[in-house]
């Protein structure tokens, strides 16, 4: 990136910021590549009720980032997330998943290239995607306690693709039960295609405006019901052994512009959600204001960061 354009996306920053100051609540992320602790941060805030054996996380390093993390919140953010819990994203986890100043593009491409077997899973998500890229894939082996026969936890989807290029680079985010996708909202897998996801920096690309939602970098976020954080859930055998859970999250047909996917309170019973959204206020009306500046910051849309 130019040095014109950092400095006219300094200038968008500190707008921004300005103007998301009504929602002093931040959401925080730390790059974090140890399988263990992003199992310890997905139960944190659940209710019990399974026993988690084993864990592996495959991820993104390069350059002092890596493509996984922890979160933890403080007051009130756009997401609507509380407490802490696991990132997995196609690109910088702490870039992409914490409040700051809004980048345009947010793109971060370790040119890494899905497995065989990543790509078997992610085609289920993303059917019309050629190859996937940059796969982050936490995968947990756990026991089921002897009165649970369901799992349930959080999630809130972004993506720096959408609106741009929805129908072209579907990016997408998988959640398999014991070998099958349960992440499906409005009926529709979990990626940017899906007809509920909302633009951030609306007006700009267009998109449908979901300016009271923005809290990170990454412009699209599924929003269903009035929130972002969505509930899925699965049937298990109480008691049983050997289950699996498997998130999964990848840039589509090229490595470039970041999606990620928070998730949080995994346990027998459905985590609380806070559905309150904010009035979009001053930042929707510098949406408008802004769209010139924005227009001078926007770089070259499909590049590397």
């Amino acid at each position: 990136m130019n040095r014109r354009n950092l400095t006219a996306l300094s200038a968008v920053g500190l707008l921004l910021s300005g103007a998301a100051a009504a929602n002093a609540g931040t959401l925080t992320t730390v790059d974090d590549t140890v399988a263990n602790d992003l199992a310890n941060a997905l139960t944190s805030g659940g209710a019990g009720g399974i026993t988690i054996t084993n864990a592996t996380l495959s991820t993104n390093t390069g350059a002092g980032t890596a493509s996984s993390g922890t979160f933890s919140t403080s007051g009130t953010n756009n997401f609507g997330l509380t407490g802490s819990g696991a990132v997995i994203s196609s690109g910088d986890a702490a870039q992409d998943g914490t409040t700051g100043p809004f980048i345009q593009s947010v793109s971060t491409n370790f040119g890494g290239n899905a497995t065989a077997a990543q790509t078997s899973l992610l085609s289920q998500v993303s059917p019309a995607a050629s190859s996937f890229h940059d796969v982050t894939e936490l995968k947990i082996t756990f026991t089921a306690g002897a009165n649970t026969n369901h799992v349930f936890f959080n999630t809130v989807f972004t993506s720096a693709e959408y609106p741009v290029f929805v129908g072209e680079f579907i990016d997408g985010f998988g959640l398999f039960l014991n070998g099958t996708n349960i992440a499906f909202a409005g009926g529709n897998p979990v990626n940017i295609d899906s007809p509920l996801m909302v633009n951030t920096d609306f007006p700009n690309d267009g998109g449908n405006d979901g300016t009271a939602f923005q809290t990170t970098p990454e412009q699209g976020v599924l929003v269903e019901d009035g929130t972002a954080v969505i509930t899925y859930g699965g049937a298990v055998t109480p008691g049983s052994t050997g289950n699996t859970l498997d998130f999964i999250v990848a840039d589509a047909n090229d490595g470039n512009l970041d999606t990620t996917a928070f998730i949080q309170g995994l346990g027998n019973t459905t985590p609380p959600i806070n559905p309150t959204v904010p009035e979009p206020g001053t930042l929707s009306l510098f949406g408008v204001g802004l769209a010139g500046l924005v227009g001078l910051a926007r770089r070259q849309r499909k590049s590397a960061k």
